[in-house]
């Protein structure tokens, strides 16, 4: 055994093979025959099957030194011992780092909880694994796959702890650069997929702008020739009256069969009547005359490029339309538009897509308010959407619209200007329309904000600039 000793001098100057020969040492058998025959047989036997094993350790251990970082620490993380490929990755001598704890080498990568937790499982026996980042002496960082294993004395307390660690940095950089281009991929889907939506949310309006301003188009003309002949009909019919007075005046006792006629006629009526029947086709056809004209502002179909705009128009255009919506029909009760206007100057814009913003919000806002009579039944009766507009700096103008509906919960208002996000039934939204009123107030340099309660309803901000970017005056929205 001497022999062997000083044959392996230094095997038995590294503490992890003097482990390992412990270890190996435990699991040699002898037959109990041979021990009590023949003591010196059992002895050969020994050294033969311990220079074997020590033989395969020290070609294990070589491996292993080569391959992997080894350090050795007493119960207080004091490093006892350590490998030479520790030493060249952490670039630290042997005399540097042996006395000293693992903190040399701290990246500061790592919090305070990660440590706790590694300490913890430790101390407690049993073995960590897990990924941790490392500085070097020049200020470099590196990346260790790393396996803390402890070894217990006979009350099973840790008194020495080995760490075996593989670099992983390259692996490490590899990950991090997939993480990158996955984020990247993800924010260009995102993008891809605003502007697919933007696209076809496009494609609709001006579909429908061409349907609206079509179909105004057409109606123009037959009601403006219907307002025209409306002027000469009240004058003719006017003159007609007149001839019929003079008529009872100079021939106050007509023949009986012309008083049989006025008395079927009831002529005291029609004269009375028919100026009132004009009046009210005349204002028919000018409530058609501003039904059109609203279209037109809605659609503006020929303002493909910004201009300045009155904001209120446009407002008043698209409640216009939604007019019969806002009307009582039913078990459903009238909804009453306030509005508190301040004094705007015209804002630079395109005004179609500004008036589909309107036309979203002020479409969401009247479902809340007919949906809030079924789910809070003891709610005021009272249904309001309440429109405001000032002038917040020279520059930007704001417009908050309000209603008093059912309102949003905290959850469902995170993801409303979401791409396809609804909580409305199936067919009866697409989640698009304030997904894509968000992106026309950005393309606009603007803000929208929205502020809702369940059950005290919401609020939806909007802030633009008055003047876009390639005007001189322009100020971007803060």
């Amino acid at each position: 055994m001497e022999s062997l000793s000083n044959k392996n001098e230094n095997y038995w100057d590294n503490p992890m093979k003097f482990i390992n020969h412990l270890i190996e040492l435990r699991r040699i058998k002898i037959p109990e025959q041979v021990l009590e025959k023949n003591p010196i047989q059992a002895q050969i036997i020994i050294n033969e099957k311990l220079e074997e094993k020590l033989q395969q350790l020290y070609e294990l251990n070589l491996a292993l030194d080569q391959s992997a970082i080894i350090v050795m620490t007493d119960e207080n993380g004091i490093i006892q011992y350590v490998n030479d490929k520790f030493c060249h990755i952490s670039q630290y001598s042997r005399e540097e780092l042996i006395g000293k704890t693992h903190k040399i080498i701290n990246s500061g990568y790592h919090s305070p909880a990660f440590f706790q937790e590694f300490w913890e499982t430790i101390k407690s026996g049993k073995v960590w694994k897990g990924e941790i980042k490392n500085r070097a002496k020049d200020g470099s960082y590196y990346w260790v796959d790393t396996t803390v294993v402890p070894f217990l004395d006979e009350e099973r307390k840790p008194y020495q702890y080995l760490a075996i660690r593989y670099e992983i940095t390259t692996c490490k950089a590899a990950q991090e650069k997939l993480q990158q281009q996955k984020k990247l991929l993800e924010i260009a889907l995102k993008e891809l997929q605003k502007t697919q939506t933007q696209l076809i949310q496009t494609e609709k309006m001006s579909s429908l702008g061409q349907l609206v301003a079509g179909v105004a188009h057409e109606i123009n003309n037959p009601v403006n020739f219907i307002y025209g002949n409306l002027i000469h009909v009240h004058e003719n019919v006017e003159t007609l009256r007149n001839l019929l007075n003079l008529y009872q005046e100079v021939y106050p006792d007509p023949p009986q069969t012309i008083q049989n006629a006025i008395e079927d006629s009831d002529l005291e009526f029609l004269m009375e009547d028919l100026p009132k029947m004009l009046e009210s086709m005349k204002i028919g056809a000018n409530r058609i005359r501003d039904i059109v004209l609203s279209l037109r502002n809605f659609s503006r179909l020929d303002e493909a490029e910004m201009k300045p705009v009155d904001i209120h128009d446009g407002i008043d255009s698209t409640l216009l339309i939604l007019q019969h919506r806002l009307k009582a029909k039913g078990d459903r009760a009238e909804i009453v538009v306030m509005k508190e206007y301040g004094k705007l100057p015209k804002v630079e814009c395109y005004a179609s897509q500004l008036n589909q913003v309107f036309m979203n919000i002020f479409s969401n806002a009247i479902d809340a308010l007919n949906a809030r009579k079924n789910i809070f039944p003891q709610s005021p009766s009272k249904l309001i959407i309440n429109i405001k507009s000032n002038l917040i700096t020279a520059h930007q103008v704001l417009i908050s619209i309000t209603d008093n509906g059912i309102g949003m919960k905290t959850e469902v208002n995170q993801h409303i200007f979401e791409p396809f996000y609804t909580t409305k039934d199936t067919g009866k939204g697409t989640g698009l329309g304030l997904s894509i009123s968000y992106q026309i107030i950005e393309k606009h340099q603007g803000t929208i904000e929205c502020f809702s309660r369940w059950g005290e309803g919401t609020t939806f901000v909007i802030t633009i600039p008055i003047f876009q970017h390639s005007h001189p005056l322009y100020e971007p929205t803060r």
